[in-house]
């Protein structure tokens, strides 16, 4: 088996740990807390789109491992400044998600 036959079969996983990575050096790049909250509540509402977009259309599970690679590669780069600053960015991601799926299922915002 060919290593790109491997990697379109466990595409998940790729883009997880891309994405960690991805998510890792933005953390890092961002001095500002302030502008890790705001970066990291516009990343809640992109997936927050991106599993109402999927939502009924393809399993869910695979875009929800994505989603947490990128949170967690954020939130292990946003670390060393504290856990409290750890844990309102888990909230502010989860919080922005929420508000996101709301206002498409509600149809504020179309596409």
């Amino acid at each position: 088996m060919t290593i790109g036959v491997m990697m379109w079969k466990s595409w998940a996983e790729v883009f997880f740990v891309l994405l960690l990575l991805i998510g890792f050096f933005i953390s890092i790049a961002l001095p500002n807390p302030w502008l890790n909250y705001l970066i990291i509540f516009l990343a809640g509402l992109l997936s927050g789109r991106w599993i109402y977009m999927k939502k009924g259309k393809q399993p869910l599970f695979p875009f929800f491992l994505i989603i947490v690679g990128f949170l967690f590669g954020y939130m292990l780069g946003a670390y060393p400044s504290g856990l409290i600053n750890t844990k309102l960015i888990a909230i502010l991601f989860i919080l922005g998600g929420i508000i996101s799926y709301y206002i498409h299922k509600e149809g504020y915002i179309k596409f």
